[in-house]
């Protein structure tokens, strides 16, 4: 990478435990954790080339100054959505609901050829599981 190259480093999702976090999506969908701090206020999973974080919600407020509301599964979904890739996203939809996920909309085919559901994890987050996304033809 040169000096001007930028990358999606990380995305960090505010949330009341994150070990709790970090453990459902180990489990659920098989990501595989870097580390969860002593403290456990700030966790990191492995995704590929990117990392999933979770910072405590108190923890993340004092280290900005921007206001935010904490996301809440009996709430509205935060404008935010995380896409779980697999092969058999029946099967992924079904495990994360035995996990505690909330359904949101059964997995269906798209008329681009992907298949898609959706849930809300144990903090009220959007979760897309699908299959990847097939090239369209211009």
């Amino acid at each position: 990478m040169t000096e001007t190259s930028s990358y999606l480093g990380f995305t960090i999702l505010y949330v009341p435990d994150v070990e709790a976090a970090t453990t459902f999506y180990e489990q659920t969908f098989g990501l595989r954790r870097r580390f969860v701090t002593d403290a456990q206020e700030y966790g990191e999973l492995n995704t590929g080339t990117t990392h999933l974080a979770f910072s405590q919600s108190e923890f993340a407020k004092g280290s900005t100054s921007v206001p935010f509301e904490a996301a809440q599964p009996d709430k509205s979904a935060p404008p935010v959505e995380l896409g779980i890739v697999t092969k058999d996203v029946a099967a992924l939809y079904q495990r994360a609901i035995q996990a505690g996920a909330t359904p949101v909309q059964e997995p269906e085919p798209k008329p681009w050829g992907q298949i898609v559901g959706y849930v809300r994890d144990l903090n009220g987050f959007l979760v897309e599981i699908c299959t990847e996304v097939q090239a369209l033809a211009a």
